[in-house]
């Protein structure tokens, strides 16, 4: 018989409406363990952890898809492509600097104290956290033709995988050294990827797609980057793939509101 999933231990309800990023922020000076959810009306709500309730909210833009703590200090990117650099003291909150990043639905992701953000042309800036000046610019000088779409997802320690999807809509995966800033391996997988997931264990990753299939490849000491099988889900259109910290299992959520939950290393 199939062991029931848990009871959530706190449900955070409120007129919240679509949430597009959640982030957790450590008990600091300015601020309490916290949960902050970044919400499609551009108002990011601040739920206090240790009581359970709405400490605060805080309009911060238009559609915030993500919402980032650094250093005391908050970042949003929004639908629009505008990222903002937040100070907060005493519950003011003050634009320190604004960049504009790619519209649309990429989210951006921090490295190395490096914020990462996609441009119109394909090419994904490199931004400092502290300041959103950017350092440098990722581009691929093997095509030619451009990007349409670009996401992120990567590890602190060597390495950073930037998933880019070609306007003949087919999948490419770049792995980029964090270090030299250049590209060090690709693959090309299926078409629409959506998400990608990775165990720096095993060196394996999972990529999510618009299709039924999520493929699995495996990186190895030499960048070479392998399609290794591929498991197929419920229906069609895969929202997002994670792997647990520890590689034990690897969960998927679909475009139907399934989630679905696969072991994870053998």
């Amino acid at each position: 018989m199939a062991v029931l999933p848990p009871d959530p231990v706190f449900c955070f309800k409120s007129d919240m409406g679509y949430i597009h990023s959640l982030c957790f922020c450590a008990k600091s000076y300015n601020y309490c363990p916290q949960l902050l959810a970044a919400t499609e009306k551009g108002t990011v709500y601040f739920w206090d952890l240790e009581t359970n309730r709405l400490q605060h909210q805080q309009h911060m833009g238009e559609s915030i898809q993500k919402i980032h703590y650094f250093n005391d200090n908050i970042i949003t990117q929004q639908k629009s492509g505008l990222v903002k650099l937040w100070s907060v003291e005493n519950r003011a909150y003050e634009i320190v600097n604004t960049y504009e990043a790619g519209g649309g639905y990429c989210k951006s992701l921090i490295l190395k104290d490096n914020l990462y953000v996609p441009q119109e042309d394909g090419a994904v800036d490199v931004l400092d956290v502290n300041s959103l000046k950017k350092v440098k610019q990722l581009t691929h000088d093997k095509e030619k033709t451009g990007w349409d779409y670009v996401s992120a997802g990567g590890q602190s320690q060597w390495e950073c995988l930037f998933i880019r999807r070609l306007r003949d809509r087919y999948g490419d995966i770049i792995l980029w050294d964090l270090n030299t800033f250049k590209p060090c391996g690709h693959i090309k997988l299926q078409e629409h990827i959506t998400s990608l997931t990775f165990d720096p264990v095993t060196c394996r990753g999972v990529c999510g797609s618009a299709s039924n299939t999520l493929q699995l490849f495996t990186i190895d000491k030499s960048y070479n980057m392998t399609l290794k099988c591929e498991v197929s889900i419920t229906n069609e259109g895969c929202n997002i793939v994670k792997l647990r910290p520890d590689g034990k299992i690897m969960v998927s959520g679909g475009w139907d509101g399934d989630y679905g939950s696969f072991p994870g290393r053998p």
